[in-house]
């Protein structure tokens, strides 16, 4: 047998090689889902979140340059929970913003993120739908529940195996989410007739 000691030098670099490129995407990706958190509290507010937005993606893609040729990172779980809470917040300013929503490639990101994180997004749009019943803006209110029901369609399309998309849970949340809104809107509509009538 040949000296495999070059085999097994090689080895132990690469493995080095990989600890610091998943120390680097763990700490970057918990600095993503920070600033993904105070994009989304920020359109809540109804503040100005685009330079967040900004930030966030010039975050990713600086640590997508590094591991997007490393699968054994960009597939990790941290990242992949990462690119999740990336898709939630780019796609809720999207829809709120009145732009078109973007596309896993261009996001560069994994489509089951894409998947799970447009359906978490029915969340955050409920909240923004709310947030106008209480200022009594219930055209706006319809407005949102119009991109909700189109969303909800299609996250209840995908009928794929949990090995695959893991997001049979996350229908279920959204069909309650629409149930719940849908029933808001109808209560909201109601009052403001009666106080039409009075």
């Amino acid at each position: 047998m040949k000296d495999i000691s070059v085999i097994i030098t090689d080895v132990n670099k690469r493995m080095d090689e990989l600890e610091k490129l998943r120390e680097i995407s763990v700490s970057s990706s918990r600095t993503i889902i920070r600033m993904t958190k105070k994009i989304i509290h920020s359109i809540h507010l109804n503040e100005d979140h685009l330079p967040l937005l900004k930030e966030a993606v010039a975050e990713y893609d600086k640590l997508y340059s590094l591991i997007r040729d490393e699968p054994e990172i960009l597939f990790s779980g941290a990242v992949a929970d990462m690119m999740t809470e990336f898709a939630e917040a780019c796609i809720l300013s999207s829809v709120v913003m009145k732009k078109d929503i973007p596309s896993y490639d261009s996001m560069k990101i994994t489509p089951q993120s894409w998947v799970l994180g447009i359906a978490d997004c029915l969340g955050e749009l409920r909240r923004v739908l709310l947030n106008h019943l209480i200022n009594n803006d219930i055209i706006k209110a319809k407005d949102v529940f119009n991109d909700m029901e189109i969303i909800c369609d299609s996250v209840l399309s995908f009928d794929v195996p949990d090995a695959i998309l893991p997001v049979r849970r996350k229908q279920d949340i959204a069909r309650s989410v629409m149930e719940r809104t849908r029933t808001d809107i109808a209560n909201a509509l109601l009052m403001s007739r009666n106080v039409k009538n009075v």
